[in-house]
């Protein structure tokens, strides 16, 4: 069978595997030999890529070993090697408490192609040679007309990080980033990627962009040390050196701190990804009522509409002010403060009561009930327990 330019492959089938046996075919210049030899492992990957470009398979790094921070040796195998999970090891994983994931379409089959490097050093002169060297393959190659699409030849120059960049900070999505460059540059062939190449190379370019932006946060807290020593700092990072949170005071807030002890009060919530932002912040010097109305009040001004829904505690100033100055706005109680007072306000004999723990907890956590349904629901608890009449409950 002819195949990619002129590389021929021999094709059989086994008889005992029932299976497609590939021997690929090309220059002899291009095929790996035992004994070959090159002076770095980047020479070996970038022999074997030329090699599984020219015939039509794509490449995949498996196995390697360090012995005092040197690599002995690499297997390099053929990106079909494995097998896909089965849904039994799903349904073994929901058994064993793992959630299942959605896959993506697997084409490994098994293959056994690959090819070992090993390092030698004789003679003053260090390298690596090829050890092993298996080019069987249970798959046909990827025909001349679909190798532009194999991971091998796929490629992002400068040109398409700085566009991918640019559509980004434009809040463009990846599907479109590349519906953008297929109509730019004459058709999806030419484009030289895939949306799963951008989605990664844009999220890359976001987690870069981030370091930069921290490191600079972190230098500009480094030089107010330096200037005051009653400024203070502190952060903390992860495993892998991100920062995971950020803590400062300069000698200003400290002085208020102990001179007006005031209550800090942020306006918080939450963005379409479901991350908490933070809109405004006031500082009172008490929870009355007034207070509260002067922060809404003035929250309303610099903002130019009141919010449709606010979600507070049980304060009852708070509340006063709210009904004040932001009537049209829906105002709901925060749910992690009324289960924090349920010990308090119900009767001893019901914190006792596992059925009754788990029918409220059902209800008020549940986000599949609907309002109408919610309101059944909950009433239904409250006549099953004897709590119609429950002052605290009735005010919820």
């Amino acid at each position: 069978m002819e195949e990619s330019g002129s590389s021929t492959m021999d094709e059989a089938y086994d008889s005992n595997m029932d299976e497609v046996v590939v021997v690929p075919e090309c220059s002899k210049d291009l095929k790996p030999v035992v004994g070959q030899k090159f002076k770095s492992l980047d020479f070996c990957f970038a022999f074997y890529d030329v090699y599984a470009r020219a015939v039509g398979f794509d490449t995949r790094n498996s196995q390697m070993r360090k012995t005092d921070g040197i690599i002995t040796w690499y297997n390099v195998v053929c990106n079909r090697e494995g097998s896909k999970k089965s849904s039994e090891d799903d349904q073994a994983n929901a058994r064993s408490g793992f959630s299942i994931k959605h896959r993506h379409l697997s084409k490994r089959c098994g293959c056994k192609a690959s090819i070992l490097f090993k390092f030698f050093s004789e003679g003053g002169v260090s390298g690596y040679t090829v050890e092993e060297f298996n080019e069987v393959h249970n798959h046909y190659m990827v025909e001349t007309e679909h190798q532009q699409f194999m991971s091998i030849n796929r490629k992002l120059d400068d040109v398409h990080h700085q566009f991918i960049l640019d559509c980004s900070k434009a809040n463009i999505g990846p599907t479109l980033t590349f519906n953008v460059l297929k109509e730019n540059l004459g058709g999806f062939q030419l484009v030289g990627c895939n949306v799963g190449d951008i989605r990664n190379a844009s999220r890359d370019i976001k987690a870069y962009a981030y370091g930069i932006d921290v490191q600079i946060v972190l230098d500009d807290m480094a030089r107010k040390k330096d200037m005051s020593e009653a400024f203070t700092y502190e952060y903390e990072v992860n495993a892998s050196n991100q920062l995971v949170a950020l803590f400062w005071c300069d000698g200003l807030m400290k002085r208020n701190y102990h001179m007006y002890y005031m209550i800090f009060a942020p306006f918080t919530g939450k963005d379409n990804h479901g991350r908490p932002v933070t809109f405004a912040a006031g500082l009172v010097s008490n929870e009355k009522t007034g207070a509260f109305a002067w922060l809404f009040r003035h929250f309303v001004q610099c903002m130019g509409v009141a919010p449709k829904m606010i979600v507070t505690d049980q304060d009852l100033g708070m509340r006063s002010a709210i009904e004040e100055i932001l009537v049209g706005t829906c105002h709901r109680w925060c749910m992690w403060h009324i289960m924090h007072k349920l010990a308090n306000k119900v009767p001893g004999r019901l914190l006792r009561d596992e059925d009754f723990k788990k029918e409220f907890n059902a209800c008020v956590w549940s986000d599949l009930l609907e309002p109408d349904e919610f309101e059944e629901e909950w009433n239904g608890v409250l006549e099953r327990y004897d709590l119609e009449d429950h002052g605290w409950l009735k005010t919820l």
